[in-house]
């Protein structure tokens, strides 16, 4: 049994119209709301119960996974081969057996392609398209290359403080990866 949810709470416009508070649904203190690829915007709760196979009341707040690691973990989970093709997301089934993860691929998100996009109703909110994490670090940036933004979680998970000035190096090494990650996407024309 695997429960979830959708990213972030919704950020209608006409919630902020009695202030910047009022808008329902909590973040648990997380900057960023649905639609935005701060960690209000991108990070859920998972709660996963396999009687017998799963530790029952085991609470980690430190392996970092998502929604494309789910095919491979399962899958290996439950004992099923799954196709030969290379997933996006890597086979955390260890952390639903107790042992935290130490996560050695980035994840990488894009949010916002073009204007017709939704975009949460308060400014603060309203984060860059792209945005990677790896280890202690998440930068955000546009697909222009404006907007960057770092964040040091090693330090803080509130997104408050751009650290992207004291870390040059940090900071362009990982918009130059999630920057080539985004260039290696397929067009949306080429969806269609």
């Amino acid at each position: 049994f695997v429960l979830t949810s959708d990213n972030g709470p919704t950020a209608w416009r006409h919630y902020y119209r009695k202030g910047p508070n009022v808008a329902p649904g909590s973040t648990a203190g997380f900057r960023g709301r649905k639609w935005s690829l701060y960690e209000g915007g991108i990070r859920m709760p998972l709660i996963v119960r396999w009687k017998g196979t799963i530790p029952a009341g085991r609470v980690d707040d430190s392996s970092i996974l998502a929604a494309v690691d789910f095919f491979p973990t399962l899958s290996r989970l439950a004992k099923v081969t799954p196709p030969r093709v290379e997933f996006d997301g890597i086979d955390a089934g260890h952390v639903f057996l107790g042992q935290p993860l130490q996560r050695e691929t980035p994840l990488f998100w894009e949010y916002g392609r073009d204007k017709s996009y939704l975009k949460p109703g308060g400014v603060v909110d309203r984060s860059p398209n792209c945005a990677i994490r790896e280890g202690r670090w998440k930068l955000l940036i546009n697909a222009d290359g404006s907007g960057l933004e770092l964040y040091d979680f090693d330090q803080a998970t509130d997104e408050a403080q751009n650290v992207a000035a004291q870390h040059p190096v940090t900071a362009k090494r990982l918009a130059k990866r999630l920057l080539d990650w985004r260039a290696s996407l397929p067009s949306l024309d080429d969806a269609n």
